[in-house]
C-alpha cells in the first residue's frame, strides 16, 4: 500500500514512512502488542558510540560527588542515584533526545507535537536495591488510564542489561490493561516480568501505560542508564526546559529541538493574551533526517509579564472578537 499524506492522517502518515524507511515497523508492532521493545545498538547509533556518553556520565557523577572518576564505582557501592537534570551538561546530550530511531519511535507513542520532560542519569553500584514494578503514569486520580499514553521513556544502556545487572523487567501486555499495580500485584510480578537482557550500547522505550521494574544489582562494578521521558505537550514538564534553553542551544540543533524544549507554547497567558503573534515557531511535520541547524533566526520568545494589562492589544483583542470568531482547518 501507498502511504499517503492523507489529511486525516495528519503527521501520522509521513512519521509512517520515515519509521519504515529506517527498519522500525517490527518494533511498532512490539510497542503495540507488548508494550516496549528493545533498539539494539546498530540501529541507534555507531559502534561503540555508547562509550562517549559513558564517558560523560561518569564524569558528571564525579563531579557533582566531588570525587575522581576512578572513586565513582567505590561511592556508589551498594547504592544507586538518579543524576537529575544533564541535558545542558554536554551537547552530546541535546543530539542523543534528537535521535531518529528514538524519537521515531517516541513520536508513535505521544505525538508528533511532544515535548522533553526530563533528562536523567542512573548509577547504580553493586548491591543497588530492585525497582518496584510500577507504571510511569502520574494521572494518580484517574482510576482508569486513557487508551493513549501520554508520557513515553527510555533508557539508553552504557552498560549491559541483565537480571545480575540490575536492569529492568516488563510485563509484557501490560500496557493493556490500562491501570496501576496493586502492591500485591507488584509483589507477584517482581518475580515473573520478563527480565531485558541487552548489550550496552541498546536502548530500550515504552509508553508510560507499561508496567516495569527493575533487580537488584548482584554483579561488580557499575549499570549506567540515561533514561528520558517525553510528555505530550499539554502535560507539565519535570524539567523547566522552556526557562534553560537559550537561543544558542536553538541555534545549533535542527528546528525540532525548540519544539522538544516547548518554548513556544503559548500557555500560560498573561492578562493580553498575544493571539496569531508571528513568531519562528517550526509548523507541521518535521522530518526525523534533518539535522541542519535551525542558525539564529531560531530564538527564545520574549516572555511578558503576566500581570500588566497592556491597553492597545487589549483593543485588538475587542476587535478580533466583536467579528466572527472562526477557526482554522485543523485537516491542511
Amino acid at each position: 500500500m501507498i502511504i499517503e499524506d492523507w489529511p486525516s492522517s495528519k503527521t501520522t502518515a509521513p512519521l509512517y514512512r520515515e519509521l519504515k524507511e529506517l527498519g522500525l515497523l517490527e518494533h511498532l508492532t512490539e510497542l503495540d502488542a507488548f508494550g516496549f521493545t528493545v533498539l539494539p545498538p546498530e540501529k541507534v547509533g555507531k559502534e561503540n558510540e555508547h562509550i562517549k556518553f559513558r564517558e560523560t556520565v561518569l564524569r558528571i557523577a564525579a563531579k557533582r560527588k566531588e570525587c575522581g572518576v576512578e572513586e565513582v564505582a567505590r561511592v556508589y557501592d551498594e547504592g544507586q542515584e538518579l543524576l537529575r537534570f544533564v541535558l545542558w551538561e554536554d551537547p552530546v546530550f541535546e543530539k542523543l533526545v534528537l535521535n531518529p530511531c528514538l524519537l521515531g519511535l517516541i513520536q508513535w507513542l505521544v505525538g508528533t507535537d511532544c515535548i522533553l520532560s526530563v533528562l536523567d542519569a542512573w548509577v547504580k553500584g553493586k548491591g543497588g536495591p530492585p525497582t518496584a514494578i510500577h507504571t510511569d503514569w502520574t494521572q494518580y486520580d484517574m482510576p482508569t488510564m486513557s487508551v493513549e499514553p501520554f508520557g513515553a521513556n527510555f533508557n539508553y544502556l552504557l552498560t549491559d542489561y541483565s537480571p545480575e545487572e540490575g536492569g529492568l523487567s516488563f510485563v509484557p501486555g501490560s500496557h493493556r490493561w490500562r491501570r496501576l499495580p496493586s502492591v500485591e500485584e507488584s509483589r507477584y510480578w517482581a518475580e515473573q516480568a520478563h527480565p531485558i537482557n541487552a548489550p550496552a550500547g541498546s536502548m530500550v522505550i515504552w509508553g508510560d501505560h507499561t508496567w516495569h521494574g527493575s533487580f537488584p544489582k548482584t554483579s561488580d562494578g557499575l549499570r549506567l542508564t540515561i533514561i528520558g521521558m517525553y510528555n505530550r505537550p499539554h502535560m507539565q514538564t519535570q524539567e523547566s526546559f522552556r526557562e534553560t534553553t537559550t537561543d544558542e542551544a536553538l541555534a545549533r540543533n535542527p528546528a525540532r529541538f525548540a519544539r522538544l524544549m516547548n518554548v513556544f507554547n503559548p500557555f500560560p497567558w498573561g492578562k493580553t493574551p498575544e493571539y496569531g503573534k508571528k513568531n519562528t515557531a517550526p509548523h507541521g511535520y518535521l522530518s526525523l533526517f534533518d539535522d541542519e541547524p535551525a542558525g539564529e533566526g531560531m530564538r527564545v520568545p520574549k516572555r511578558t509579564d503576566p500581570n500588566r494589562y497592556d491597553t492597545d492589544v487589549g483593543e485588538t483583542i475587542k476587535t478580533m472578537m466583536s467579528a466572527e470568531v472562526g477557526f482554522p482547518d485543523h485537516y491542511k
